[in-house]
């Protein structure tokens, strides 16, 4: 998707990620659509100034529109599927999917664990930056109001790399309707072809957030960023760190 040369392969690359992604829709969709009487159904359509993943910006520094839809089960089984597209271009690009299903086991009152399978395909939102498809596994502990996650990929933007991501969360409510958010992360390459990628640096990213809530709106900000190096896109290098703001409504 570089060079007008690659178009060819990239319109090819593009067919086969659709059809992935209309597979996993398929996939779990099917599941909301039998769900039983004890489950639960929620949604949302949310807008950001900028859609920030692990310190890095995947809509090119550009907002985007986020709907996402989710089934939880009293059994504790839970399945989520979002889908991105990036505004502000002539014409709405579609960027693509992110679901998972995954299984919450409550140990006590303030404690529970979770885990489950996630796949992520995001197309590139123009020429000077890459897609990112990776499939993970996830384990996860809350003790309120912290929670811990740890993800294992065995093919993270490639066949031929894995890596490991931890990230540590802290959610506090200081009055009503109120929530701040504090994220770590760090991410960990366990593997990669060193003709491709030589030396490949341990990652580390951050997020400071606050958001209000209005009936069934949130009203949200955050300040994040991560390193190291800085990231290109749009022709040129930006920083890492950036405020971006946006709005859901929950359904």
């Amino acid at each position: 998707m570089i060079a007008r040369a690659r178009s060819a392969a990239a319109s090819r690359g593009d067919g086969a990620s659709a059809r992935r992604a209309g597979a996993l829709a398929a996939l779990i969709l099917s599941g909301i659509v039998a769900t039983p009487a004890s489950a639960q159904v929620s949604g949302s359509i949310d807008i950001e100034s900028d859609y920030r993943l692990r310190g890095y910006s995947l809509s090119a520094g550009r907002p985007v529109a986020t709907a996402q839809i989710g089934y939880d089960d009293d059994s504790g089984v839970y399945l989520n599927l979002s889908a991105t597209g990036m505004l502000g271009r002539d014409d709405p690009l579609f960027l693509g999917v992110q679901g998972n299903i995954g299984y919450a086991r409550r140990l006590s009152g303030k404690l529970s664990i979770d885990g489950g399978l996630l796949r992520s395909q995001y197309r590139a939102p123009d020429r000077t930056t890459r897609s990112h498809d990776y499939t993970e596994v996830y384990l996860g502990l809350v003790a309120d109001p912290f929670s811990a996650r740890i993800y294992y990929s065995p093919d993270y933007y490639r066949s031929d790399v894995s890596t490991l991501y931890g990230e540590i969360e802290a959610t506090v409510r200081p009055a009503k309707d109120w929530r701040i958010n504090g994220h770590l992360g760090s991410l960990v390459y366990l593997s990669t072809p060193t003709q491709y990628f030589p030396g490949r640096q341990t990652r580390y990213d951050w997020r400071i957030g606050v958001s209000r809530r209005l009936g069934n709106f949130d009203l949200h900000a955050a300040l994040s960023g991560g390193g190291p190096g800085r990231e290109y896109y749009a022709g040129s290098l930006h920083d890492k760190t950036a405020l971006t703001a946006g709005v859901s409504w929950s359904f």
